[in-house]
């Protein structure tokens, strides 16, 4: 599990973040509510453990200015809006407006190797796309939830051509009055992923599976109120 140091002069001593607590970089870290430019949480950046590393997550606001300094490599990267830096061990510096805050990460876990995929062909996605995926479906778990529902058949052993469960079966596996959830996770997370709404539906299950952002075990999400099904 790696671990983070933050130092910045608003705080008496550098400070090891634990690895389940999301620090801000908002405007009341910063500037002490001072500076109307920094945005406040949840639009402002923030840093957070994930997958066994530490990543700088750059927030909602198109105006606010992120950039990592990575000493080890003498380079200045830009976070774009909503987009997100993993750091690498050692220091680095970031950015925000005139703020600098010094890291040191330590211990990472390795980056996987590469690996062969079989089946269709999938688009790989935005820039940040399966970390951006992976924070919405943190802040909107009946999003994974009905996911797992729709792509049941996916994680159904014996099933050589899965497919995803028409609607009414999804709706009746969650127990929802409505289509309106099913509609909304697959508009919002291919949005995530593609940048718009339509045009990849048929993309996403493979993409979901191959960046393990669902998986067997979110099967177990979902209720089975209203069907056949057992979890």
């Amino acid at each position: 599990m790696a671990e983070l140091i933050v130092d910045y002069h608003a705080l008496p001593e550098p400070r090891v973040i634990p690895s389940d607590e999301q620090l801000s970089l908002d405007r009341d870290f910063l500037s002490g509510g001072t500076d109307d430019r920094i945005s406040r949480a949840p639009n402002a950046p923030f840093l957070r453990h994930m997958d066994g590393r530490w990543w700088l997550i750059n927030g909602r606001d198109k105006q606010t200015r992120v950039a990592v300094y990575v000493a080890a490599e003498s380079r200045r990267f830009t976070v774009g809006e909503r987009c997100a830096f993993p750091l690498p061990d050692g220091e680095s510096e970031v950015h925000v407006w005139d703020a600098r805050v010094r890291l040191v990460v330590r211990e990472s876990a390795e980056w996987p190797g590469p690996e062969v995929y079989t089946g269709p062909e999938t688009s790989i996605g935005l820039n940040g796309a399966a970390v951006r995926v992976q924070l919405l479906l943190s802040r909107k778990p009946r999003h994974r939830a009905v996911l797992a529902a729709y792509y049941r058949e996916y994680f159904t052993p014996g099933i050589d051509s899965p497919k995803p469960l028409d609607r009414m079966q999804t709706r009746l596996c969650m127990g929802l009055a409505s289509f309106t959830a099913l509609e909304r996770a697959l508009n919002e997370v291919v949005t995530e992923i593609w940048g718009e709404p339509q045009g990849h539906r048929h993309e996403l299950p493979d993409y979901l599976i191959r960046e393990r952002l669902l998986v067997a075990d979110d099967q177990r999400l979902v209720p089975h109120r209203h069907c056949r099904h057992r979890s």
